[in-house]
């Protein structure tokens, strides 16, 4: 579908920059929580607000889905060749794959634990499920642990592939990806 629109809706605005900001948040605190030498205590606490902040970051991740299938983007621009706007969709579609495998193998990884333990959202009355059918089965813990890692990696490499597209893309061709993922208006 053609479109003359120049920026993205304002909900997929606000939704990009806060996964943004959550998946750094999630990077760090996963990085930190299995590396760091820390109390037990601490660490328990820090696995808590991690889980906690993936359940709302999958919530964002199939908001900001629903709200890109549901509402028009503005077309690629025609100064990138056709090789470019198909890597460009390539690498979007790794994204939000990516996306949405991370919270779920996180939350398939917690449901098989051998341990048990509840993830609450912040307070203790809002208690996430596990994931049926999967309890303390180390075997399927190890495959989501592994695939987690995996695709942490993978989201590290194409967030940086994503931001290093958008400056060399203003700075090789002139094109300011940026202004469709902001609110300004786009010339």
């Amino acid at each position: 579908m053609s479109s003359n629109i120049q920026r993205y809706h304002s909900l997929s605005i606000v939704l990009h920059w806060l996964i943004a900001l959550g998946l750094l948040f999630m990077v760090v605190t996963g990085a930190y929580m299995v590396n760091a030498d820390m109390p037990k205590a601490d660490q328990y606490k820090l696995f808590q607000v991690h889980k906690a902040a993936g359940v709302i970051m999958l919530w964002a991740i199939v908001l900001r889905v629903l709200t890109r299938w549901l509402t028009r983007q503005p077309a690629l621009p025609t100064q990138m060749s056709v090789a470019e706007q198909r890597l460009a969709k390539l690498g979007h579609v790794a994204l939000y794959c990516a996306l949405v495998l991370m919270p779920i193998s996180g939350w398939l990884m917690v449901s098989a634990s051998p341990f048990g333990l509840p993830t609450f959202v912040f307070v203790e009355w809002i208690k996430w499920p596990h994931i049926p059918f999967v309890q303390r089965n180390k075997t399927i813990e190890t495959i989501a642990r592994n695939i987690h890692w995996v695709t942490a990696t993978a989201l590290i490499i194409l967030v940086v592939g994503h931001i290093g597209a958008v400056v060399m893309h203003k700075k090789k061709q002139g094109i300011s990806l940026l202004k469709r993922m902001w609110w300004s208006k786009a010339k």
